[in-house]
């Protein structure tokens, strides 16, 4: 079996020189790394992963925590995320908590227990699990916190868009299509969700229009969470014109409970959602949402946990802002 030892002998060089040039260390010269890797590549040597990694210390793996694995947002940021990591030679261990705290806990146990390098972070709660996330800061575990912003006093990296114009965004998109009477379905009791519906009460301020109480409904994140709240306000008289989503799961509910009803979209009842999923522009009446980068999102994800775990950390941890554009499609024309 070919070893380190029988390469540095043959080479006439110390086992050290190779391990450097092996671990790409930036102290040994071009000739010497050359005549190294050539040998490497003669001999088919295949450095042992568990042992390299105690000695580096690092297991050249990163989890990603997301809440939903069918949700396609959310596959297009652990698809961002893979490509860095697996252009640095890391691999990915992708855990899903359903929105569950508990079962979040868990997951974050396991990567820890794994010993990954780092960790990225879609929060399933606001007050679940700080503890647990202040303590992998201790332990040296790199942590980014991506799309959702909860947990202020955990010391981290965050990439998220700006939820507050989100709202205002789609709102005001209503507005300017006609509608009068605009209600709001409403997301859990986490950062990003409130931010939207501040976005939303912001936006009917500025059009002179005077929110109701009975406009707001408050749902959360998937279809039959739409469907639910979308029934409710369809009770609320006068009825309302026009509906934004707190994503484009809820919207989608919410469209088939409009329809169930025998009413039309966009004619009786414009819809918007956010997030842009994958498949949005192809339903019955394709759904104009409110849309930011995901793929950017997991990128930029990474490269914060790369800087944060390389040799020269950056000393102040940075919050990353992917800015929202309007989609507009059929579920809001005129």
């Amino acid at each position: 079996m070919t070893t380190m030892k029988r390469i540095a002998g043959e080479l006439g060089v110390s086992i050290t020189t190779v391990s450097k040039v092996l671990n790409n260390r930036e102290d040994i010269g071009h000739a010497t790394r050359a005549r190294v890797l050539a040998k490497v590549a003669e001999l088919g040597y295949q450095p042992n992963a568990v042992a390299r990694s105690l000695t580096l210390r690092r297991t050249h793996t990163l989890g990603i925590v997301i809440p939903d694995l069918m949700h396609s947002f959310f596959v297009e940021i652990v698809a961002g995320l893979e490509s860095v990591a697996s252009a640095r030679g890391f691999g990915l261990l992708l855990c899903s908590s359903n929105e569950d705290p508990a079962k979040e806990r868990d997951e974050i146990e396991i990567l820890r227990q794994r010993q990954v390098d780092g960790i990225v972070l879609a929060s399933a709660n606001a007050a679940a699990n700080s503890d647990l996330l202040q303590r992998l800061s201790a332990m040296g575990i790199g942590l980014v916190m991506i799309d959702r912003d909860d947990h202020p006093a955990v010391r981290c990296d965050r990439v998220i868009t700006d939820d507050e114009e989100v709202g205002r965004l789609a709102t005001a998109h209503l507005i300017e299509q006609g509608c009068k009477a605009v209600a709001h379905i409403a997301g859990p009791a986490i950062a990003h969700a409130k931010r939207r519906a501040d976005g939303y009460r912001a936006a009917l301020k500025a059009n002179g229009i005077r929110g109701r109480a009975e406009w707001i409904a408050h749902g959360g994140f998937k279809d039959a969470d739409g469907y639910r709240a979308m029934n409710h306000l369809l009770s609320v008289t006068p009825r309302v014109d026009g509906v934004f989503a707190a994503n484009d799961p809820a919207a989608i509910g919410a469209m088939r409970a409009i329809w169930e009803a025998g009413l039309r979209v966009p004619e009786d009842l414009k819809v918007v959602g956010a997030g842009h999923i994958a498949m949005g522009d192809l339903l019955r009446v394709p759904l104009t949402t409110v849309s930011w980068s995901r793929e950017d999102q997991g990128k930029r994800a990474g490269e914060l946990l790369f800087d944060r775990l390389g040799p020269e950390a950056p000393a102040r941890f940075r919050r990353i802002i992917i800015p929202p554009e309007l989609v507009v499609r059929e579920s809001t024309k005129r």
